[in-house]
């Protein structure tokens, strides 16, 4: 139906370099300013050897959230993740930790009450924070079609993602003008869109996200 075969799924080499620090705006569904993301990735070596650290900090009016995600560092399938939530003095945290088809979670409420829960998934999940940045991995191009695992730990939710470039468009953030893939993220029950820059390091450009309405649109990179 003109939708296109998905190709299988191959990440490329990192396009980002060590220590690259890139902030976007955020605004919520009704265009309101609700405030800013820092995307940190960090090269780091641990008992798995080479690795990525992604870590997204999302801040708005009194709330802050953290999600640290260490992945191989080829092909950057998760290896333990941590969601930490803090407002009015409160914290909560889910750490998340994958081995071969499973990924065991601990997660700690405001009231300091802990649980644990077991989760089988996919060894070719990725983690579904990550899914943005790793777009820029992938080689987009026109009518480009994958489809590709993803997992949230706070939900324990597993998706299949069908990823399609839509076209090209030049696209106006406050870091300036960019050529970029307009990419659909196709959940089923929800389409996010992301627009990657067309040019190295393949820049996250912007991002909508396709259940809570947020947008994110870079206003710097270094």
């Amino acid at each position: 139906c003109g939708q296109g075969t998905p190709q299988p799924l191959l990440f490329g080499s990192a396009p980002w370099p060590d220590g690259e620090r890139s902030t976007y705006t955020l605004t919520n569904a009704d265009g309101q300013q609700a405030g800013s993301a820092i995307y940190a990735l960090d090269g780091v070596a641990n008992a798995n050897g080479e690795a990525w650290q992604l870590v997204r900090t999302i801040t708005a009016v009194g709330s802050q959230e953290t999600m640290t995600i260490t992945m191989d560092a080829a092909g950057f399938r998760p290896q333990a993740s941590q969601l930490e939530r803090a407002n009015a003095g409160a914290r909560e945290t889910v750490d998340a930790v994958y081995t071969s088809g499973q990924v065991d979670m601990t997660l700690t409420t405001r009231q300091n009450i802990m649980t644990v829960q077991r989760e089988q998934v996919p060894s070719d999940a990725r983690e579904t924070v990550a899914l943005p940045m790793l777009l820029r991995s992938l080689p987009l191009a026109k009518g480009y079609v994958t489809q590709i695992n993803t997992f949230l730990p706070v939900a324990a939710q597993l998706e299949r993602i069908t990823v399609r470039v839509t076209g090209e468009e030049t696209v106006q953030v406050p870091a300036g003008s960019f050529r970029t893939w307009a990419v659909e993220l196709d959940a089923g029950d929800a389409q996010s869109k992301a627009w990657i820059a067309q040019d190295a390091p393949f820049l996250l450009v912007k991002y909508i996200d396709g259940r809570n309405k947020a947008t994110l649109e870079l206003s710097g990179v270094e």
